[in-house]
Formats: structure tokens, C-alpha cells, sequence
């Protein structure tokens, strides 16, 4: 089981100045109050202490150990996934303010500083959101192993972001990677829209099976600025693959929902030829096995404004509600929805373009 990401992140954040011992001491108390604020009935204090030592070792100290003993054991403490995050956010607080504080007085502190706070917050996340999943760890660690063979082998892989609805579709570069993050150089379009939505696709291949998703920092490496990923998040199906470009309108559009001789009215928050959101702040009582027909403005689809098609999906959205429909377009109503599209399409991309710095 390799530990690598993030926990061996922890153990490289020491520096000369940094006492381990009393940085375990403040840890542990620090958990202490931040446990005993949140649960009424604590264990005794011996009996924790002992627990939350043995995590600050298995965090900062020891080169091997069963995590998932040590973290099923913290989770227990606890009544709920919410609970387990909050008392981690508060022990870590009181421990990053006293590693920022081992700083003063020495120069070159800061690179270490934001590394450790982003060691936390990764952590934070591996516990509350996976804590029963030990293959995340081992995902994360063997895809970033996947990407500098392919580094090494000069190879480029595909990525995707989708931009207003449009794909943005591009190879990338490997420049670099290392325990936690990969370092990619993509074209400007690519670069643009994954800078301005935080975050890009990195395309299933003959080397990795699913697509994953990446958070993206911008950094500039020899004087170019290029993308470092991290927090890596395999997806299960292949969400971002579709047939039909599905773009986001530039403006309000009204749309109205026919069921069951009852109207529905929405907004349009998304179109493609074979399907279509809306949102609404209302729970509309729409079914699934009932026949709907949408109507559409005629600067969308001219004369010919109402589209048959069935409810797919009901989602929340926003403090409302988002509706998912499948649609069956005439030939004509399909010319027209596709004219509509590619308008939209060129705006948008013309819209990336002015963004390119």
C-alpha cells in the first residue's frame, strides 16, 4: 500500500528550525480541545492522546504503517463525516499557525508554508470524503507513476475542457512530474479554459482507462507559463464524451414546459440537437413517463417552436431546481436548432480567443 500522496507529502516539510517533539505536543493538544468542543461524551484524555499520537506518527514520522486502521479509529470518535472535518480543520489550524511561526527569522519559508497548507487540505479531503476507499491513495499515486513514463516516452495525452458547452479538445505535453501534481504545457485555447474553469479533463487512453479530472494552478516554468495539476479524480464513465456540442446561451432565454396540459415556465441553460436544460426555482411536479413538449423563442428555432421529448433527469441547481430533457426535433426544427448552435459555438470560441493573454 504506498502512502504517497499526501502523506508523504508531510514527512518533506521538516526544516532545521522546526522542533518535531513539541510540534506533536501542540498537535495533540490541539486536538484535545478541538474533539472535547465537539463531542459531548469524550473518551478519556489518555486513551486519545495515545490515538492521536499514534496519527501525528503515522502523518509526519513513520515511513510505513496501516492508515486505515488509524484513520477508521479517529472516524469513530465521531458522529458524522461533518464532525470528523470540523475537528480536523481546527487541529490543523492551530498546527499550520505554529509551523508558519517556526519560520521567523529564516528566509524561504513561504514555498513550504503554502505547500503544507495544501498537504492539509488534501488530507482533510482523503479522510472525509474517502475514508472507507484506500484505493484513492493508490489511484492517485499510480496514475501520476502513468504520466511521467509517459513523460519519459515523449508522449502527449489528451485533454478536454468544455467551454460555454464547447469542447475544447487539444494534446498536452508532460513537462514534469512529482509526488503530488504534474506539470503539462497545452495550447493557448486549452490553457485559457482550463485557467478560467479551475480545473481540465485528462482523456481516457491506451495508457489509463477512465478520464480524470485535475484541478489546475497556472505557474511559470523558464519563462512560459504552462499548467500544474493536482488532485486527481477518476471518473467512472465517460461524462464529457458526447455526440452533439452542447453549448450555454449567451443570454435569458423563457422556455415553457407543457405536461399533462399544465405549463411550466423555465430558463435555458443548455442546448444541444438531441437534448436540453432548464431551471427553475419551482419543483415542478414533471414526470418521467409522460410525453412533454417544449417551446422554444423564435430566435432559437424560428416559427416551428415546439419540440417533443420526455424528462430524463431532475437535479438541484442553485437554490432551484435543473431539468434534463431528451428531445425529438423535426428535420426542419433540427436545421434550425443546428444554425442556432454553431452561431453560438463561433461566439464563444471568439470569446476564448479575447481571452488568450
Amino acid at each position: 500500500m504506498s502512502t504517497k500522496a499526501p502523506v508523504t507529502l508531510f514527512k518533506t516539510l521538516s526544516h532545521p528550525k522546526l522542533d518535531m517533539q513539541a510540534l506533536r505536543l501542540i498537535f495533540i493538544k490541539a486536538a484535545w480541545k478541538a474533539y472535547t468542543d465537539i463531542e459531548s461524551a469524550p473518551i478519556s484524555q489518555n486513551r486519545f492522546q495515545i490515538l492521536i499520537g499514534t496519527l501525528f506518527d503515522w502523518i509526519f514520522l513513520e515511513k510505513n504503517g496501516k492508515y486505515e486502521t488509524v484513520l477508521h479509529d479517529v472516524q469513530e470518535l465521531f458522529r458524522s463525516t461533518e464532525a470528523v472535518e470540523l475537528f480536523l480543520s481546527d487541529t490543523f489550524y492551530i498546527l499550520l499557525n505554529h509551523y508558519i511561526k517556526s519560520f521567523y527569522g529564516s528566509p524561504g519559508g513561504w514555498e513550504k508554508i503554502s505547500t503544507f497548507t495544501t498537504a492539509i487540505e488534501r488530507f482533510i479531503t482523503y479522510v472525509t470524503n474517502r475514508l472507507d476507499d484506500e484505493s484513492l491513495l493508490v489511484f492517485e499515486d499510480a496514475f501520476i507513476n502513468i504520466l511521467e513514463k509517459l513523460r519519459q516516452d515523449s508522449e502527449t495525452i489528451p485533454v478536454l475542457n468544455t467551454y460555454y458547452g464547447v469542447p475544447i479538445q487539444y494534446q498536452a505535453q508532460i513537462l514534469h512530474t512529482n509526488a503530488y501534481s504534474a506539470i503539462i504545457r497545452v495550447h493557448p485555447f486549452q490553457e485559457t479554459a482550463a485557467i478560467l474553469q479551475n480545473g481540465i479533463y485528462l482523456l481516457n487512453n491506451a495508457h489509463f482507462r477512465y478520464d480524470v479530472y485535475a484541478a489546475v494552478k497556472p505557474i511559470v516554468l523558464n519563462g512560459e507559463r504552462v499548467l500544474e495539476l493536482s488532485r486527481f479524480d477518476q471518473l467512472e464513465t465517460a461524462l464529457f464524451h458526447r455526440q452533439n456540442i452542447r453549448v450555454q446561451p449567451t443570454k435569458v432565454h423563457g422556455i415553457t414546459v407543457q405536461q399533462l396540459n399544465q405549463n411550466f415556465h423555465c430558463h435555458l441553460y443548455d442546448i444541444s440537437i438531441g437534448g436540453i436544460a432548464v431551471t427553475s426555482k419551482h419543483p415542478y411536479p414533471l414526470s418521467l413517463t409522460k410525453d412533454i413538449t417544449l417551446i422554444f423563442p423564435s430566435d432559437i428555432i424560428g416559427s416551428a417552436s415546439e419540440i417533443k421529448g420526455n424528462l430524463v433527469l431532475k437535479s438541484s441547481y442553485e437554490g432551484g431546481y435543473k431539468y434534463h430533457f431528451k428531445i425529438e426535433p423535426t428535420l426542419q426544427q433540427e436545421g434550425e436548432l443546428g444554425k442556432y448552435i454553431t452561431r453560438r459555438e463561433q461566439e464563444i470560441i471568439k470569446k476564448l480567443r479575447e481571452e488568450i493573454v
